[in-house]
């Protein structure tokens, strides 16, 4: 298994230095497309019953994730809708955040980061272009998706989610702020008969 593993660093390795060098060299005609495929591709080989990295899943994802963070947007502006897309993938948040003991958090969490330090200024400046508002809107989902699928995650972090998103973004914060744990009674939800 540390011979297929180590080869998929290595795989890896490559197509994030690919990326970044055709990214730097192309700035603005750059088409973040056929490294979307070649990420989705990875991601349902590493996912399909055949894989073989079973049993491997979270040292796998977890190399997956520091290649995204290498890729993060504030390095390469020109793959942030790709990022995000990859970043929120079915084969890919949610089975870093259902490893046992909740040990994708720590992989997942810079990730979240990354992307909250690349939105702040765009968000802070409040002049929403129609590509920030795409992202923007994106970034409302995820967050809802996390609210609802991983609460407890949202609740472990929400202190450090919160410290990134302006003020005035109410809906993100609401988000946060109104996860409530899976461990945690809602107060005045429950059903009292008369």
């Amino acid at each position: 298994m540390t011979n297929k593993l180590s080869l998929l660093l290595k795989v890896l390795a490559v197509i994030v230095e690919i990326i970044i060098k055709d990214a730097n060299e192309r700035k603005t005609a750059f088409n973040p497309k056929p490294y979307f495929r070649i990420f989705t591709n990875i991601l349902n080989h590493i996912n399909s019953v055949n894989s073989v990295f079973v049993g491997a899943d979270l040292q796998v994802l977890a190399s997956i994730a520091q290649s995204f963070h290498t890729l993060q947007p504030a390095k390469l502006p020109e793959f942030c809708f790709t990022w995000l897309e990859l970043v929120t993938r079915q084969d890919f948040m949610p089975k870093l955040l259902s490893q046992d003991d909740h040990e994708g958090w720590k992989y997942f969490k810079p990730l979240l980061i990354d992307f909250l330090r690349f939105m702040e200024p765009l968000l802070r400046s409040g002049e929403l272009t129609e590509p920030v508002c795409v992202l923007y809107s994106g970034t409302v989902r995820m967050m809802m998706v996390l609210s609802h699928d991983f609460p407890d995650f949202i609740c472990y972090y929400y202190s450090s989610l919160c410290d990134l998103i302006p003020p005035h973004c109410i809906e993100l914060r609401s988000i946060i702020l109104n996860a409530v744990s899976h461990n945690m009674r809602t107060p005045g939800l429950e059903y009292h008969p008369t």
